[in-house]
């Protein structure tokens, strides 16, 4: 049975030659009549494959992506799940993370990090501009102090090149936003032809302003902002996004009820795959640059 991106393949090619026909019929150059996105592409992958594990950790985020020797984690659960993290990494033959996110200073997502800053070297980490007054983000400041490593922000916008094919983009937040959710890292990885887009905590106006910046939002898998709550995933942004595999990240019978109901039937409506990590365990996305497979740990 096709697949949906090659539904669209086919429907593409079929159309494109009657667009042609009536573009050149209709084309007048006038300057500034249209005003389209950008295009983003990444170099041709190689023999190796880009591995992307989506980590349960129950109602939090840890999310590991690997390709040849290059490890990064984007976040790292909450307070209690550290060492789980941490046993993830060493089982995945993680020595160093060459990249560290935590996206926000909520706890369900940088509780953990200290304790993979304690066990695991890191040679940058990344943090939002926006900090939070509690224990859980100066116990990452201690482990940080006691590491000597120093947190920065990443360029927004900047393409970031590893193993000389894996581009990563930071998107979002290039302004501070007052709600805390909004300043989460958006982090994008490109991988031959294939796409990821890792959303944090960010709700609907960090998405509004994704869109309306008009990057190629286009992804084979989006892990959900907010754990599928209904203030994030809005219909615009997922149309935009065209995403095949949708992974939502969240903890089994969560008081917040996540995922919410509207987001499921969203990404029912528009085709998508759901896999979650409460029903399913961790999850696995592999692409070697032309398509993506997932697993599921249940």
């Amino acid at each position: 049975m096709a697949t949906k991106r090659q539904k669209q393949a086919v429907f593409k090619q079929l159309l494109l030659p009657i667009l042609i026909i009536i573009g050149a019929l209709l084309y007048r150059p006038v300057s500034g009549l249209f005003h389209g996105g950008e295009t983003w592409q990444a170099p041709p992958a190689d023999e190796n494959q880009l591995t992307v594990s989506y980590l349960d950790v129950g109602q939090g985020d840890a999310t590991l992506i690997q390709k040849g020797g290059f490890h990064m984690l984007i976040d790292a659960g909450n307070n209690n799940k550290g060492e789980t993290v941490v046993e993830c990494l060493k089982q995945a033959g993680v020595k160093k993370l060459d990249v560290l996110v935590g996206t926000h200073p909520d706890s369900d997502h940088i509780g953990g990090l200290d304790t993979v800053i304690e066990n695991i070297p890191v040679e940058t980490l990344y943090l939002p501009k926006a900090t939070k007054e509690t224990k859980t983000y100066q116990d990452v400041e201690k482990a940080m102090k006691a590491k000597k490593l120093t947190a920065q922000m990443p360029e927004i916008g900047k393409e970031y090149t590893y193993e000389k094919n894996l581009v990563l983009r930071f998107l979002s937040p290039d302004e501070t936003y007052s709600d805390a959710n909004n300043n989460s890292l958006v982090v994008q990885a490109a991988y031959g032809k294939t796409r990821f887009l890792f959303m944090g905590d960010a709700e609907e106006e960090a998405e509004k302003k994704l869109v309306e910046k008009q990057y190629d939002l286009e992804c084979d898998v989006l892990k959900l902002g907010h754990h599928g709550s209904h203030t994030a995933t809005s219909q615009t942004f997922l149309q935009k996004a065209d995403p095949v595999y949708a992974i939502i990240s969240c903890g089994r019978d969560n008081s917040y009820g996540h995922p919410h109901a509207e987001v499921l039937a969203r990404l029912e409506e528009e085709d998508v795959q759901i896999y979650r990590t409460d029903t399913m365990g961790t999850i696995q996305a592999v692409s070697d640059g032309e398509q993506v497979t997932l697993s599921t740990e249940q």
